[in-house]
């Protein structure tokens, strides 16, 4: 009678596994979508607030430099520092730009493993509900064989 319990086993593996897989596969989309919402937010509000911050600094700067009254010609001290400020607010910028794209593709990254876990996790439950079918198998063939019936493959 105990391959009762193992068919029991069986039905309890398929179903743990396949619930295991849906509950990845909702987290995996959980992630996906907060992965595209950091997008949008880097792309639409971040990011122009940062290069709106970059112009107000320049223009600090390009004042600032007006002030000395010093002539503002290429190849002059003036020209040069407003020179190397934009090179580092482009720089920084790239920066910035490179560590959205890196997180964006971590975050569809992360979703994707998560869904693979769920994939596993119902597989697992799959071999698991297998197994417990041949121990059942064996278990009644025992119980058949014990109980003096005649095989089929002595026939």
């Amino acid at each position: 009678m105990s391959f009762i319990g193992n068919i029991a086993a069986a039905q309890s593996a398929k179903a743990i596994g396949k619930y295991n897989e849906s509950m990845y596969y909702q987290q995996a989309q959980l992630q996906r979508k907060k992965t595209e919402v950091n997008k949008r937010v880097y792309e639409n509000i971040d990011r122009p607030r940062f290069v709106k911050q970059q112009e107000s600094a320049y223009d600090f700067l390009f004042v600032q430099s007006l002030k000395t009254g010093a002539e503002i010609r290429e190849g002059t001290s003036p020209y040069l520092v407003l020179l190397d400020a934009k090179v580092n607010q482009a720089t920084d910028l790239a920066i910035e730009d490179y560590n959205s794209t890196t997180a964006y593709y971590d975050g569809i990254n992360q979703s994707l493993l998560l869904q693979s876990k769920g994939i596993g996790e119902r597989f697992k439950g799959e071999m698991t509900a297998r197994s417990e079918y041949a121990k059942a198998i064996g278990s009644m063939a025992g119980n058949y064989y014990k109980s003096g019936g005649t095989s089929i493959l002595a026939s």
